[in-house]
């Protein structure tokens, strides 16, 4: 009956009920033993929270990737095994934001709650619920104002993993925000669309403006350097400006050719992407 009590007393809000309304100490908490009762009491309390596989089986048992025929027929002639991971998978994503959230404000509570199991024994501030869900909210953003902080090496433990799970919480809050702003298949189709045709107008824009001037100056060439060669010596000139005109014209049929076939590249890389964005 004795250890009946003790482990009875070590529920949370029991516990706290009986140091509040009986001033004497309780009958398991000896003057010579209370540290070490201390820590018991502590481990138990903390081994309450192994209650949470519940949470595990409810999910599994109200799942509708569990619950319907489909899914299970599908899944045996693939041997896909419906485990509480698979399942978390597919809330994962089919509901990214909310999944995260509710996970967010679970570990928030419990870890606020873990904090102050451990700092209560010191009765220090962060004893307080208040000031462990201040502490354990900017440890999990990683901001560390350093206005409190964890006395006990159990808060201490309860503070890093908090860090740890705040920054792989960080990262995939950062995926989902990204998935939710890339571009679906319609909205790929259409950009890409455009793209493609604002190439089109460029690579049909520069052939109009720079064949016409090659045209002619070749024309020019051919008609002072073959058609009449008697008047060679009298135009000088004419020549000398014919053939730097013609120099020009080829070094600009050759950058022509050059941004042709860069177009012509991004075109075909945008053709995989459409491609690749409809496979998907």
């Amino acid at each position: 009956m004795f250890n009946i009590f003790c482990v009875v007393i070590n529920e949370p809000f029991i516990s706290d009920l009986w140091f509040r309304h009986n001033s004497s100490t309780p009958l398991c908490l000896s003057s010579s033993h209370k540290e070490v009762v201390l820590d018991v009491e502590l481990l138990l309390s903390a081994l309450m929270f192994l209650r949470l596989y519940l949470v595990h089986r409810a999910v599994l048992l109200h799942s509708k990737v569990l619950l319907s025929a489909s899914y299970r027929s599908i899944g045996s002639l693939n041997n896909i095994n419906f485990t509480f991971r698979f399942v978390l998978k597919v809330l994962m994503n089919k509901y990214p934001a909310r999944t995260l959230l509710v996970f967010i404000m679970f570990f928030w509570l419990s870890a606020s709650w873990m904090l102050r199991l451990c700092e209560r024994q010191q009765q220090v501030e962060t004893g307080g619920m208040d000031t462990a869900l201040w502490l354990i909210a900017i440890t999990f953003l990683t901001v560390g104002y350093g206005d409190v902080s964890p006395h006990t090496s159990c808060g201490k433990l309860v503070c890093l993993f908090t860090g740890v799970m705040g920054v792989a919480c960080t990262a995939m809050l950062v995926a989902v925000m990204t998935k939710k702003l890339a571009l679906n298949k319609g909205e790929k189709h259409v950009h890409f669309f455009m793209m493609d045709i604002q190439i089109s107008k460029r690579v049909s824009k520069t052939d109009h403006h720079i064949k016409h001037p090659i045209n002619a100056t070749l024309f020019q060439f051919f008609i002072v350097f073959l058609s009449i060669p008697i008047l060679l010596d009298s135009i000088c000139d004419i020549k000398i400006s014919t053939k730097n005109n013609f120099t020009l014209s080829i070094v600009m049929e050759y950058q022509t050719r050059r941004q042709d076939r860069t177009l012509s590249q991004q075109v075909c890389l945008l053709t995989v992407l459409l491609s690749t964005s409809w496979v998907n």
